[in-house]
């Protein structure tokens, strides 16, 4: 963890006078050029409240070629959070059951990715063009743009958000496979959190663009979790969420009788089990899949193949989530507008659902 995380996090009490005791500092190269300083409310690398003539642009330098791997934040109300292994953990003080069961259908999803390879399928370069669909921007738009990418799965996008577009990511997620995106970083300008897009460790207002996709429909209340994300942006700003379409005549005219049965697998059998248990059921339709895969491929009706790994990841995002919440193109404009946003598009329409972003006014 960098101490240039301090700057845009706070306490669950609302307070944002965190210090941060480290255990475990490690030296890292650090050879990329900083203009100006970058932190606005805290100096955690000379433990002051910023402005302050006292801090310079060598003293980022500095900052940036630290890395925190073992400590502790600790705001003045009492409450810590603890940094394990480069990560600050923001995890809810008491998790529901239903929380701690999403918590591990995502770890247990992106357990099966591994670095270099595809999600669902989609390379980098294909997600990256993904991505700058959905978020409507230019890369020229992006560059030194603070982004908040609120449960980042994998974190190769995250990753790649500021190799390509020179931006500076916050990446956070609830699971624990953002341990592999930690560990496969070279970045300096990516920060990982573990943590709920339901309490978010940040201070409002702190982002210029927030991407959200495919997270809060796996949430017990999908708006709830819009208005958690959109106090985080910044007056101008903008965020991108990506929904389900429901399953019916308009979204899934060719397809829906099938969606509503895998619909009530979810619901019914797989869903309810135990993660393990799904593991090596899914597991256990591998063999079936190949060969399938195989056959169609023969014949022209696939075009990609997908390796074991990458089915049990699609595998496990369609039928594992306890909740999958769905809705229209309407309902989530009217969202955006009901919070101050203009400019609202949808931007984005795939074959399960769409994205759509707004400004913030």
């Amino acid at each position: 963890m960098k101490y240039r995380l301090v700057d845009l996090l706070t306490c669950s009490c609302g307070k944002s006078e965190l210090a941060v005791e480290g255990n475990g500092i490690k030296q890292v190269v650090f050879d990329s050029k900083i203009d100006k300083v970058k932190c606005i409310n805290t100096c955690a690398y000379k433990n002051m409240k910023m402005p302050s003539d006292t801090v310079t642009v060598n003293d980022c330098m500095k900052c940036y070629s630290a890395e925190i791997l073992e400590g502790v934040i600790k705001c003045k109300c009492g409450k810590k959070y603890n940094i394990k292994n480069g990560i600050p953990r923001f995890l809810p003080e008491s998790m529901e059951s239903n929380f701690k069961k999403i918590q591990d259908t995502f770890s247990y999803e992106w357990k099966m990715f591994r670095f270099g390879e595809r999600n669902w399928g989609q390379d980098i370069e294909f997600r990256k063009n993904l991505f700058l669909q959905g978020i409507g921007k230019k890369p020229e738009d992006l560059n030194n743009k603070l982004i908040l990418d609120a449960g980042c799965g994998s974190g190769v996008l995250a990753i790649e958000m500021a190799r390509s577009f020179k931006m500076e990511v916050v990446a956070l997620d609830l699971s624990f496979g953002i341990e592999k995106a930690y560990e496969n970083n070279d970045n300096p300008f990516v920060y990982f959190v573990q943590g709920s897009v339901l309490e978010l460790p940040f201070k409002d207002s702190a982002f210029d663009l927030l991407y959200c996709a495919g997270v809060l429909v796996a949430l017990p209340d999908t708006r709830i979790g819009f208005q958690s994300i959109t106090r985080k942006i910044k007056k101008g700003g903008r965020c991108f969420i990506w929904l389900y379409h429901p399953i019916d005549d308009e979204y899934h005219p060719k397809d829906k009788y099938k969606m509503l049965f895998y619909n009530w697998i979810r619901k019914n059998i797989t869903s309810p089990m135990p993660i393990k248990a799904q593991y090596y059921f899914y597991l256990s339709l591998m063999p079936f899949f190949l060969v399938k895969q195989h056959l169609e491929y023969m014949i022209g009706k696939k075009k990609v193949k997908l390796t074991w790994r990458e089915k049990m990841q699609a595998l496990f995002d369609m039928f594992s989530p306890i909740y999958q919440n769905r809705h229209t193109h309407p309902e989530a404009m009217e969202w955006y507008k009901e919070d101050g946003f203009t400019n609202v598009k949808v931007s984005d329409i795939g074959p399960y659902g769409f994205g759509i972003y707004g400004d913030l006014l």
